[in-house]
């Protein structure tokens, strides 16, 4: 039997995985500080947006309907610090966690036994046996022991494939154990139960015909677990046997298409006897997710879409089944490639489905391109009968990100901004409307966001209108009015970015020396400051500015007045070197110091080549904080090298660090520009040939 166990277990929980990347975070994501959601993106809002993991987007409407919208979810409510002191951004499962806190906390707890395989029925199944079997008053004493002995030896199958696939991962090839020494037993009872544990052992084993000979011979059984269970059972060996052929040589689904569909049938029709004989039977619940895995395999993707929109409306946001919905509708439909021509019904799962066909299929390359056209949006007004706010979001959302037609946007979405608490789609609307206004540079934007604050109460609500906000004051030159007393915008996230992005030298110091601020932001104010000034070589500003009090001796921001300076080179205090230079910036042991400390404490990746600035459209992308270009330590080894006032000693060491930026990747890592590796030999011979009794000389083996 070639191995494949470990992926055909739990009925709706198959392809979960690669569900997750199509959802949201594939190998082509994007992430920008911005309320910009067209492109697929690595993180989520809580706003209805295209570019957001598309189970968030659902888990948001189908929150909307139970009446639990965002703003309903206390603190009390979760004791996770992402909800008392929330990001701007959120991910699925941080969302999930939120709304069925209990349930997050419970995923911390050890996996049940065979979790996620088909073995994690065995042993709830083996209790479930042994109460049959108790309660059967014709079986034997003696036997009903020795079956019971029999069974757990018989478990050895799941053992073994678990063993094998944590060793060696979904790799087919191995052979999984077939289980010999059954009992024998004489009893009428006793033979029905042995017939059922070896056709539950053929099973899990993967051995199909045999599991099915087994389960069809107890049809007329006349214990009633056996009878019930061994019904049931068929519907799991049919669909087990139908994906036999859909997994690659790894282990791996490799979809639909390889299914057999006759297996699939003949499940169906075991699972059409088991409901009309046990209607309400103890299998009941678990055959109505059969139902949906046998349209999914049948590949009937558009009664598969119906039986989801049936059961959004009968789902209920307080419980943390819908949530698992979500996860099951956005693998088996929206993310399936073989169900992407299948219609939808249902309002909600229709929005869900537009917000995904009106991402960005660009790339950036040219014109924005969705594979929903605003005709074709418009054609479904029908199939949002009542649900007319909703419509309206999806139109304005297609004029903002396609047609460019922000004036369309704020039509389709009047002002109501003065509410106090939201709705997650009333705050999508209101957020659409105020990005409009943005695009628009209407003069009353940045009152727009004010007033939406004050409805924003939801966790990721209120960081979003405060990101609005900011942005705003970025780019019309109010930077100052994030970080004034009594400012709306607290948002650690979004304050950090603009002090490490946009303020300038007057604003930072502002912060430094506010002592209402935190510890935290005051040092990392300082700590930008410096740093820049270091860089930019603003050696006098530096030197003023060094004196100015860290708040936490323990912060970054200490390093400028007690870290290291140099691990060989004689150097003085960074003070002291920062005062040469601000009298000479050409001097020699000055540049080679403040080389040394840039390399020591990290800094040559700012506003360097590996440095991610920005876009336009993003917070901190705007102001420029400190304009001009910086100094890297490179430039200072290539200048002293060919200085004839350096010294002997002082040009070896610069053809040292200059050999030694590109060591060991060949990347430049002090900053600058690479040279060629031809360049760095002749560093390298020169310092050998000129200077061969000097440490660095003698230090020095190789050139990268």
């Amino acid at each position: 039997m070639r191995r494949k166990w470990w992926l055909g277990g739990a009925a709706l929980t198959l392809a979960m995985s690669a569900g997750t990347a199509w959802a949201c975070a594939d190998a082509g994501c994007e992430g920008g500080f911005s309320l910009i959601g067209s492109s697929q993106s690595c993180q989520g809002m809580a706003m209805l947006a295209p570019g957001n993991d598309s189970r968030i987007n659902l888990m948001l409407l189908l929150a909307d309907k139970g009446n639990r919208p965002m703003s309903s979810l206390k603190q009390s409510e979760a004791n996770y610090s992402y909800v008392n002191q929330p990001t701007v951004f959120v991910d699925w499962a941080t969302l999930r966690g939120a709304y069925f806190p209990e349930a997050a906390s419970a995923a911390g707890d050890a996996a049940p036994a065979y979790s996620g395989t088909r073995c994690q029925s065995y042993q709830q199944g083996g209790e479930a046996l042994l109460a049959a079997m108790t309660a059967n008053r014709s079986l034997p004493a003696g036997e009903r022991s020795a079956l019971i002995a029999a069974r757990g030896a018989a478990e050895e199958v799941c053992k073994q494939a678990t063993a094998y696939s944590r060793r060696y991962g979904n790799e087919k090839g191995t052979a999984l154990p077939v289980f010999a020494s059954w009992p024998v037993v004489s009893s009428a009872a006793g033979k029905e139960f042995l017939g059922y544990i070896q056709a539950a052992d053929a099973f899990y084993g993967e051995r199909w015909d045999e599991a099915r000979q087994g389960f069809s011979a107890l049809s007329a059984s006349g214990d009633p677990f056996v009878r019930e269970t061994a019904s049931y059972m068929l519907v799991r060996v049919e669909f087990g046997a139908a994906q036999t052929a859909a997994y690659d040589e790894y282990g791996f689904y490799d979809g639909n298409a390889k299914v057999d569909q006759a297996a699939v049938k003949r499940g169906l029709q075991a699972l059409s006897a088991y409901l009309k004989a046990w209607p309400s039977g103890r299998y009941a619940a678990s055959a109505q997710g059969l139902v949906r895995r046998g349209l999914w395999l049948s590949r009937n993707y558009g009664l598969l879409g119906s039986a989801y929109a049936r059961m959004l409306d009968r789902a209920s946001a307080n419980e943390e089944a819908s949530a698992e919905l979500v996860e099951e509708i956005d693998t088996k439909l929206l993310f399936n490639p073989d169900a992407e021509a299948a219609g939808v019904e249902g309002a909600m799962l229709l929005a869900a489905k537009d917000l995904v066909a009106m991402r960005d299929q660009s790339y950036g390359e040219g014109q924005p391109k969705f594979a929903l056209s605003a005709a074709e949006l418009d054609a479904q007004a029908s199939r949002f009968a009542g649900q007319g706010e909703l419509f309206t979001y999806l139109q304005a959302t297609h004029a903002f990100y396609y047609g460019r037609d922000f004036r369309r946007v704020l039509q389709l979405i009047p002002d109501n901004a003065k509410q106090p608490a939201y709705s997650n789609l009333a705050f999508s609307r209101q957020v659409l409307r105020g990005m409009a206004l943005a695009e628009l540079k209407d003069r009353n934007e940045a009152g727009f966001w004010q007033d939406l604050l004050g409805g924003a109460k939801g966790p990721w609500q209120r960081p979003l209108a405060e990101l609005g906000l900011a942005m705003n004051w970025e780019r019309s030159g109010k930077l100052a009015s994030v970080f004034a007393p009594g400012s709306p915008v607290s948002n650690g996230e979004i304050r950090s970015r603009l002090i490490d992005r946009s303020a300038g030298p007057a604003l930072l110091r502002t912060i430094v020396t506010n002592k209402a601020g935190s510890a935290e932001e005051r040092d990392q104010a300082l700590y930008t400051l410096l740093a820049n000034e270091l860089v930019m070589g603003q050696y006098t500003a530096f030197g003023t500015d060094v004196k100015l009090p860290v708040a936490d001796r323990k912060s970054t921001a200490a390093i400028f007045t007690s870290g290291k300076v140099s691990d060989g080179y004689p150097c003085a205090p960074l003070a002291v070197t920062a005062s040469a230079l601000a009298r000479n910036p050409q001097d020699v042991p000055g540049r080679l110091c403040l080389g040394d400390f840039l390399r020591l404490q990290g800094l040559d990746y700012l506003h360097g080549k590996y440095d991610v600035v920005p876009q336009k459209n993003e917070l901190g992308g705007y102001a420029v904080g400190f304009p001009g270009k910086r100094n890297f330590r490179d430039d200072f080894y290539a200048a002293i090298a060919n200085d004839p006032r350096a010294a002997p000693n002082d040009k070896a060491y610069a053809l040292y660090r200059a050999v030694m930026c590109y060591a060991p990747s060949g990347n430049n890592d002090c900053g600058g520009a690479d040279v060629p590796k031809s360049q760095r030999k002749v560093w390298f011979e020169r310092l050998k040939r000129d200077y061969p009794q000097s440490t660095w000389a003698k230090k020095l083996r190789y050139y990268w």
